[in-house]
């Protein structure tokens, strides 16, 4: 037998090293126990009767509630009432989102350098928290 090391075989042997002790496989399994964790509260706030599952009416309020949130983040995106972006109103949100960056950056800008650094950051956070505080609250309709 031989048990001479190759360059080739250094390689592969060093490949399976690393895809054994490389962390993918952890974060994969992690990450769906995320999605677990989402279907576990998407269970816990809509299973009004504590079954263990979404009855078709606790399924209709869990849609409803999605589409509200849909309509709250997106729906003046959303020119033809579909309830989903198409490319062209996605593109038209970025601009928009785009525009609202820049005003911002021109706002509280100081020191002219093109970006926020982290005092001017704190400014505008406190800027849009004063108003959000100030603005009717949309998620109750007060």
């Amino acid at each position: 037998m031989n048990t001479k090391l190759t360059y080739r075989g250094a390689l592969a042997l060093g490949l399976l090293a690393l895809t054994l002790i490389h962390p993918t496989q952890r974060l994969l399994a992690e990450a769906c126990q995320e999605e677990g964790d989402k279907s576990a509260k998407l269970l816990k706030r809509f299973d009004a009767n504590q079954n263990g599952q979404l009855d078709p009416e606790e399924q209709k309020a869990a849609d409803a509630s999605r589409q509200e949130l849909f309509q709250r983040l997106h729906g003046k995106y959303d020119t033809d009432q579909d309830g989903k972006l198409s490319e062209s109103e996605k593109a038209a949100r970025r601009d928009a989102m785009a525009n609202q960056k820049k005003e911002t950056i021109t706002k509280f800008d100081q020191d002219g350098d093109g970006r926020l650094n982290p005092e001017e950051k704190k400014a505008a956070s406190a800027a849009r928290q004063a108003k959000n505080a100030t603005a009717p609250n949309k998620k109750s309709g007060v």
